[in-house]
């Protein structure tokens, strides 16, 4: 191989791999209210509901509000490529089977026959929901659901509103499988938590968050810790680092702003277009490229190949108003 060639293809590789970093994904000014909670009257509380969506829409966001009839297997199947920021799970939570993880429901009901691949590998598993002694059971999702899902969550901000959803043992997995997709921070409560008090304290913290600009650790930190059998369930952040807790929404807000702005600059269609551009695309146009160089210009015969890229492959739960999940055997 030249000189000549190697440094064009010195500046090949350069130009791809400083793409990446360019071509990060921004924070996005699109929220999503879920709420399977919605399904039981008694549970419903559209003051929540309205205080959370004025919130959101005082800062620019879109707001969309989904409720039990919506919420199903398939809706959480697309839950990363929707470019949501904002994640509010108003859903109920388990710890599976001897409180080793935590699982998150979805309203679809649970049939043994449906979605045999995803059970089979325990990306979903059987929800129990006893409310007065009426057993339902419904499908609920597990941590390394989260991970399979397409897509990617944009640096988001994500409440999940249940029992147990940031349990200090069995809820760091779902907690981790979120930031692993891209969210900045997962807050949830340790314990378990009435469906009035997590409504009130979720409703102040997006307040503190957005109206009072108040720092993650700060607006986390200041939410009323609840007692239910002897136990207190705190609501709390993950990860649990300056990095993060020291973060203000509005730097997001700012950030999505600007990424907006230069977009409409440049002249093209929308936020979303700039977005798509994976790392993975650029390596699969980079090994392109790459290879015809070398194929050009090296005194060496390269034969054809391929650069394979796999993703990473990673089941019922107790609630009460009783929660419990299981894995199928």
């Amino acid at each position: 191989m030249t000189l000549s060639a190697l440094i064009v293809l010195g500046v090949v590789v350069y130009h791809f791999l400083w793409g990446v970093s360019e071509t990060e994904v921004k924070f996005s000014l699109k929220a999503a209210i879920i709420d399977p909670l919605s399904e039981d009257e008694f549970l419903r509380n559209q003051t929540f509901v309205n205080t959370v969506t004025d919130i959101l829409k005082r800062h620019n966001f879109d707001v969309t509000y989904y409720d039990y009839t919506q919420t199903n297997v398939e809706f959480f199947r697309k839950l990363a490529e929707n470019n949501y920021g904002v994640i509010l799970l108003r859903t109920h939570a388990a710890l599976r089977e001897g409180d080793s993880t935590v699982d998150l429901f979805t309203s679809e009901r649970y049939d043994i026959t449906r979605y045999s691949d995803l059970q089979g590998r325990r990306l979903l598993v059987m929800g129990k929901l006893n409310i007065s002694g009426e057993v339902r059971k419904y499908f609920a999702f597990s941590s390394n659901f989260i991970r399979e899902l397409p897509g990617v969550f944009p640096k988001s901000i994500v409440v999940a509103m249940g029992c147990q959803t940031l349990n200090q043992t069995s809820g760091i997995s779902m907690a981790k499988a979120f930031c692993e997709k891209g969210a900045t921070v997962y807050i949830g409560w340790s314990g378990w938590v009435s469906a009035s008090h997590t409504d009130k304290e979720i409703a102040k913290l997006i307040q503190r968050l957005f109206d009072g600009n108040e720092p993650i650790k700060n607006a986390v930190k200041n939410a009323t810790p609840e007692m239910i059998g002897g136990t207190i369930s705190e609501l709390v952040f993950y990860p649990a680092m300056d990095e993060v807790g020291n973060l203000k929404i509005s730097d997001l807000i700012n950030e999505a702003q600007a990424s907006n702005k230069s977009v409409k600059k440049a002249g093209l269609n929308g936020y979303g277009d700039v977005v798509k551009t994976t790392s993975v695309k650029r390596f699969n146009s980079f090994a392109t490229v790459a290879y015809s160089w070398l194929r050009r210009f090296s005194p060496v015969s390269c034969p054809s190949f391929n650069f394979l890229i796999s993703s990473a492959r990673c089941s019922s739960s107790k609630t009460s108003i009783v929660h419990f999940s299981k894995s199928p055997r």
